[in-house]
């Protein structure tokens, strides 16, 4: 009988310090400070327009995507966002079946049913009512969103994505355009293009398709693809500042010589 309790004595000994390790622990990492991971934006300006929440909303970086936006959105914008979806996904599904190596044909059964069963998809997935919780979320956030951007607008304010840590530049308008035309200026890695070169270079592009076509050596499908629309085109153009600090004594960055590279390589992998 004396073990019996002994032993009930230890268990009960054993688990009120567990739970009072527990209780120092979890104090202490309470109390302990807190070092966030978001990619914090940098504010190139004398004071911070924005409150504690439209900070916190900018340090979420580039790459977030609001939740639900679409929910909380007219009906009538929801069904044009239906609509397009549709067609761009239905597009490529039935592009990518009818060529190669699948060849089915166009008037196949399948494609309507795939069309509709998509469309049930879409409107299902968009028309899906939201909890309570979730659509005060959204519209808390479209509204620090929209209150950024008035911001944006009044102070004139520019807000860009850096090259390498992906987070937001913040800072004036047009201290920027003045820091810009100070990179262009010392470093003289750009030219101005006196005309635009749009005309020249796609006629050039679409003498050099039929040039192939007419000597057989691409199929009639790959001409097809290839062929540029003029309505639908512009110019290449890059998307980053180049490393002028590791350009040769002399060199200038030619702007057509990269987009002759770029139609070259758009055919290399066609």
């Amino acid at each position: 009988m004396n073990q019996l309790v002994n032993m009930y004595w230890k268990l009960y000994v054993l688990c009120v310090t567990e739970i009072n390790n527990t209780s120092k622990s979890s104090t202490f990492i309470i109390n302990k400070k807190v070092i966030g991971v978001s990619p914090e934006p940098y504010l190139d300006l004398i004071s911070n327009p924005f409150n504690k929440c439209q900070w916190n909303y900018l340090s979420l970086g580039s790459s977030y995507i609001r939740v639900n936006q679409s929910a909380i959105r007219p009906k009538c914008q929801q069904e044009t966002e239906i609509k397009n979806q549709h067609k761009d996904i239905y597009s490529k599904v039935e592009n990518h079946l009818t060529g190669y190596p699948h060849l089915i044909p166009r008037n196949n059964v399948i494609f309507k049913q795939y069309s509709d069963h998509l469309l049930d998809y879409l409107n299902q997935s968009y028309f899906t009512p939201l909890s309570y919780r979730d659509q005060l979320k959204s519209l808390e956030r479209a509204e620090i969103v929209g209150s950024i951007r008035r911001i944006i607008k009044n102070m004139n304010i520019l807000i860009r994505v850096t090259d390498k840590g992906n987070n937001f530049y913040i800072g004036s308008a047009g201290e920027f355009e003045q820091k810009a035309a100070k990179f262009f200026s010392d470093t003289n890695a750009f030219i101005e293009l006196s005309c635009n070169p749009f005309n020249e270079i796609l006629d050039k592009v679409i003498q050099l398709l039929n040039t192939l076509r007419g000597k057989d050596l691409i199929r009639k499908c790959q001409y097809e693809q290839m062929m540029l629309d003029r309505i639908k085109c512009e110019l290449a153009h890059l998307n980053f500042n180049p490393k002028t600090h590791k350009f040769k004594d002399g060199y200038q960055f030619d702007p057509l010589k990269v987009l002759f590279m770029l139609q070259l390589q758009k055919f290399q992998n066609s």
